[in-house]
């Protein structure tokens, strides 16, 4: 098949691109088989194979190669599914904010929320905007960079909430950064810890720990702090990335966990958890607002965003 020597003009793809070929290429990403991915769309093989046939003499482009494991996505095939998916993300929200509307509500956005932003700073964010929006639905995600980020390229979120790692590839993604968060160890209140006025990372290191998936970034940076302080990271671990888990657990045993500055200060202030004494590495990043490059904010989210920076701004003077 002839390689594409120029960019196809807006019209063509607008005008001639299927929807059923939007479908295909997503279904074909999952199951790199054709028959399996036209079972999936409840069509035939014949007409799967007819489709994608079509799409890439279009194009004037292949999208896929014949690998081991079946059909594998090329350069080529690889962008036009990444898009196929935002625009199926898309329709999707169209699909939520049209169900939303017809139940009364006046529109429907998705965020994702990292540990460090989950607990205080998007609660206090989002109170401010339903008074702002009393009728407009907000759909919270929390989790990882790992999941959330791809899931915002994607067009599934229209926003995430949080750190910004330079561990993290930002491709695609634009960060606008509210301020800097350390990050504190926490142990439940009576815990033998708690009394002690001066601690090392060292004298931790026998302890049960609750900390992040070894892929986190911030974990990376907590293990070589145990070996620059000369010991061998703790071995007894949960890893976790869910607050309500990790403050549970540190409440209920003589686990320590790690939390963000704010968080921390948030559960010791209202007696929940003890914040101890010890210096830890600084975390990659600061906090704010992650974004997709080239894809303008709803006015909502765009209202959203603003609670978040006014909500940063008291955190900031507090700090």
């Amino acid at each position: 098949m002839p390689t594409a020597t120029r960019i196809l003009p807006d019209w063509y793809l607008r005008s001639r691109l299927k929807m059923r070929q939007v479908l295909l290429l997503v279904a074909l990403d999952e199951q790199r088989n054709v028959h399996r991915a036209a079972a999936s769309l409840r069509m035939t093989q014949p007409a799967a194979t007819r489709l994608l046939g079509g799409l890439e003499r279009m194009l004037g482009l292949r999208l896929f190669e014949r690998g081991p494991r079946g059909l594998v996505p090329n350069a080529y095939g690889e962008s036009l599914i990444r898009h196929a998916r935002a625009m199926l993300a898309t329709l999707d929200h169209a699909r939520d904010e049209m169900n939303s509307l017809a139940e009364g509500a006046s529109g429907r956005i998705a965020i994702g929320a990292l540990l460090v932003a989950a607990p205080v700073l998007v609660p206090l964010a989002l109170a401010r905007f339903k008074q702002r929006h009393p009728n407009h639905t907000v759909l919270v995600h929390e989790g990882s960079a790992t999941a959330l980020l791809p899931a915002l390229r994607r067009g599934e979120l229209d926003l995430v909430v949080g750190r910004v790692s330079t561990d993290v590839p930002a491709e695609g993604l634009d960060f606008e950064a509210f301020y800097s968060e350390p990050m504190q160890v926490v142990a439940r209140v009576g815990h033998p810890l708690a009394r002690r006025r001066s601690l090392k990372l060292r004298d931790l290191a026998g302890q049960m720990w609750i900390v992040p998936a070894p892929d986190a970034p911030y974990r990376r940076r907590l293990d070589a702090a145990f070996r620059q302080a000369g010991v061998t990271p703790p071995s007894r671990l949960v890893e976790s990335v869910s607050i309500a888990v990790n403050k549970m657990l540190v409440q209920k045993t003589d686990m320590l966990g790690v939390m963000p500055r704010d968080v921390a200060r948030e559960y010791a202030a209202l007696g929940l958890l003890r914040v101890l004494r010890v210096k830890l590495p600084p975390p990659s990043g600061p906090v704010g607002v992650i974004t997709a490059i080239g894809r303008p904010l709803p006015p909502a989210a765009a209202d959203l965003v603003q609670a978040l920076r006014e909500v940063a701004r008291a955190a900031r003077g507090r700090a």
